[in-house]
């Protein structure tokens, strides 16, 4: 029986049978005129191809890495052989010959170039069998952070890039020429998501963000693919902390599930995970570091990188946890459509979700009533009556219920997902500082 065209994972399927593949030249060792042996590259991994035709062999002459071929022949079983199974006594077609040698070398278990290299050379970087995993990972966790969304009746929306009014405010903000006007790269699309709450009720979006932070550093880009959700009639902000561990939890367990091969072939550990995460204050946080390290944070208002790295290694320790709940945060440091909790207003109804020591989630519970809403714009030196906050107040003149919701930095979570050491390495194209190529 003949099989029109299968992919490497399939092989296993056809012993003894033959069978068409095709894909990119990945290593060609000629041992003699008689026999040679091919790794060929598809999108699931690689495969052997054996030649033992001399006529067959010199149709390579000349062909280099990334050479595009197709192969014919019987399927055999090798239980000793680095590839089970492989394609034996094989004829091939040369597609399209390369003739130009590749800046770097994808052909060995890892590319042996530092991250400059590889990320200048990206296009022939992701062609390399270890790039492909972190992806076809990246892929597989967007997937489930949809299917739970979904699950949990959140529409999709998608939302303006180019605003005239900044999301976040500060000085993290690239600033554009539209037309006649300065208009901004949005920070997020807090102001549309809240718009659209009354809408929809509960909502989410996968997009990109920018921010214009002067940090070359391996957990910063400028261009961040976020997922962002909001939700109304929480009863709580602590509403807000069970869906993230819900759909936390979800999108680990599922990607698990889908991805343990790639992962495992990573050399990924699965991340500790509880029901309830481990859950601290910032003043809590400041206390327990200076007591355990000796460093002293009390009068930083935020966490600082050596704090999310201490708090995540000591409630893996003490907790079995990757994963812990900052809470607690000052509300002078506060933004302007953040809910000042009603117990405590020395807080913001706000929390960090801090995994492998990085913080990958923002969560907060919004402030709803319109008055107060626009003293806290007027109390932090901006101006409600800036057209571009208008439509946004408005929304909360008809009517908004409690809400609130969170935005996540996916290549942050890829990144720790898998245990890369730059959240660029787990970004297809990253932009940062000094960098908007390829």
């Amino acid at each position: 029986m003949y099989k029109e065209m299968i992919l490497s994972w399939q092989l296993q399927d056809f012993v003894g049978q033959k069978v068409s593949v095709r894909g990119f030249l990945h290593t060609l060792r000629a041992v003699s005129a008689n026999l040679a042996f091919l790794i060929v590259r598809d999108r699931d991994g690689l495969f052997q191809v054996v030649i033992e035709d001399p006529e067959e062999i010199k149709k390579l002459d000349g062909c280099l890495l990334g050479t595009v071929l197709s192969a014919t022949w019987t399927v055999a079983e090798m239980p000793k052989g680095k590839f089970r199974f492989e394609i034996q006594k094989g004829s091939v077609n040369v597609v399209r010959k390369i003739t130009f040698p590749s800046p770097i070398d994808i052909s060995k278990d890892t590319i042996n170039a530092d991250g400059e290299t590889i990320h200048e050379n990206k296009v022939v970087a992701l062609r390399h069998p270890r790039q492909m995993k972190i992806f076809k990972v990246a892929a597989i966790v967007e997937k489930h952070m949809r299917a739970f969304r979904d699950q949990n009746d959140f529409t999709q929306i998608n939302t303006p890039k180019i605003i005239w009014f900044p999301t976040e405010g500060g000085a993290e903000v690239f600033e554009l020429q539209y037309f006649d006007r300065k208009a901004y790269l949005a920070q997020s699309p807090q102001f549309y998501k809240q718009i659209m709450v009354p809408v929809f009720e509960r909502v989410y979006e996968i997009g990109k963000a920018y921010r214009a932070e002067k940090s070359n550093t391996s957990r910063h880009v400028s261009e961040i693919l976020m997922l962002d959700m909001e939700m109304w009639f929480i009863d709580s902000f602590d509403d807000i902390i069970e869906m993230t561990e819900r759909f936390v939890s979800y999108v680990v367990e599922k990607t698990w599930e889908e991805a343990e091969k790639l992962l495992t072939d990573l050399w990924a550990t699965k991340p500790l995970i509880k029901e309830t995460f481990p859950r601290i204050s910032v003043n809590d946080l400041h206390e327990l570091m200076k007591k355990e390290t000796g460093e002293d944070y009390t009068k930083v208002l935020d966490l600082v990188p050596a704090e999310e790295k201490f708090i995540c290694e000591y409630a893996a320790k003490t907790r079995g946890s990757d994963f812990v709940i900052v809470d607690g945060f000052p509300w002078a440091d506060a933004k302007f459509y953040h809910h000042q909790n009603e117990k405590n207003p020395e807080v913001a109804d706000r929390a960090d979700l801090i995994f492998r020591g990085v913080e990958i989630i923002t969560l907060t519970q919004r402030e709803v009533n319109y008055q107060r809403l626009v003293h806290q714009i007027t109390s932090q030196g901006l101006d409600a009556e800036h057209p571009g906050l208008k439509h946004y107040l408005d929304a909360f003149k008809y009517g908004m219920p409690d809400e609130g919701g969170f935005w996540l930095g996916i290549s942050r979570f890829v990144q720790k997902i898998i245990g890369l050491e730059n959240v660029k390495d787990a970004d297809l194209f990253p932009r940062d500082m000094g960098r908007i190529t390829p």
